[in-house]
């Protein structure tokens, strides 16, 4: 490594600055990975040094930079931005993850790596179907869509497809869901090329968590039926998650325990509802209090008797606990 090449640390090195190498590009991306990590096991809570990191980005951008190395880092900032945007939407602040997001897109028009626009534009329709907004989900999924053809990479095609058939999940169209969560398996067996920084979470048990999911929302809209489907597919999911994946295994646990609930199947659906909170302890992030609501709803609809009431207490102490105030 040569001295131009030495990776700097405190902002005043940054001022002194006047070229950069691959070293601090690779440490930048380095920082990402370390970040998502933490966002994964923690919640997007534990993210508080991306702020830093995302400024340290940007003042990258106003160094000069060979035209070779220029490109991988627009894609290295437009990625922090992209995880900036995800940890800010999975702490209650839609608006400022949807600027983010737009900051990520703007900045890869200099330098399009097709494959994360793809992934943001993914991101960002997963915040409108957190507010169950579909019709803008879709509207972001299908830009997602033409820049994963572009990308031509299955792994991304299929996480596309695996969350438009969520929103159609939403829109009530049960045809048009299910013939999406097919293309989204074929898509994924597909996938041999090497996962990117963005979609390496997306593995067989993200998969299955999001068939789960997506039945779940069957089951509560359109018929009670899909529990037999979404039940195996998110225990599936759970048999693959590892502790460093804490938040998606709280995000299957919920739904598992809401289809017992919609089964009538109270004592499992509450035995469920019980991991899922004490796995949720400590997470930092508003939207595991968010997915639970439609577990709570249904442990307040139904009579004294049915045993649910410690549970719903216990969600309810969560969501005081965990959910910001609210925001536009």
């Amino acid at each position: 490594m040569s001295a131009r090449e030495t990776p700097v640390g405190t902002a005043a090195d940054m001022d002194r600055l006047t070229r950069i190498g691959t070293a601090d590009v690779r440490r930048l991306e380095a920082a990402t990975r370390e970040l998502r990590r933490a966002d994964y096991r923690d919640g997007g809570g534990a993210c508080a040094t991306a702020r830093a990191e995302l400024a340290r980005g940007r003042r990258l951008l106003r160094v000069h930079v060979t035209e070779r190395l220029r490109g991988r880092l627009l894609v290295a900032v437009a990625d922090l931005h992209n995880f900036a945007g995800w940890t800010a939407f999975d702490g209650g602040r839609p608006r400022a993850a949807h600027a983010h997001y737009r900051v990520a897109l703007k900045l890869l028009e200099q330098h399009a790596d097709q494959d994360l626009v793809a992934n943001v534009c993914y991101r960002s329709a997963r915040a409108h179907l957190h507010r169950r907004d579909p019709a803008r989900a879709l509207r972001a999924l299908d830009r997602g869509r033409i820049a994963a053809d572009r990308a031509g990479s299955a792994r991304t095609s299929a996480i596309i497809s695996v969350n438009q058939a969520w929103a159609r999940a939403m829109r009530g169209s049960p045809a048009e869901t299910l013939a999406l969560l097919r293309r989204a398996g074929d898509e994924f067996a597909r996938a041999t090329d090497a996962s990117r920084p963005w979609s390496a979470f997306f593995d067989a048990s993200d998969l299955q968590a999001m068939i789960g999911i997506v039945h779940t929302e069957l089951a509560c809209s359109h018929d009670v039926g899909h529990t037999r489907l979404a039940m195996p597919a998110l225990r599936a999911a759970l048999d693959g998650y590892g502790p460093s994946m804490r938040r998606s295994r709280v995000f299957s646990l919920t739904a598992l325990a809401l289809n017992h609930l919609l089964a009538g199947d109270h004592v499992g659906g509450a035995l469920v509802a019980a991991r899922a909170l004490d796995s949720a302890d400590g997470l930092a992030s508003s939207r595991v209090a968010d997915r639970m609501l439609p577990l709570l709803r249904y442990c307040e609809r139904v009579p004294a008797g049915a045993g649910l009431a410690d549970t719903a207490h216990r969600i309810r102490a969560l969501v005081e606990r965990t959910r910001p105030p609210r925001r536009s």
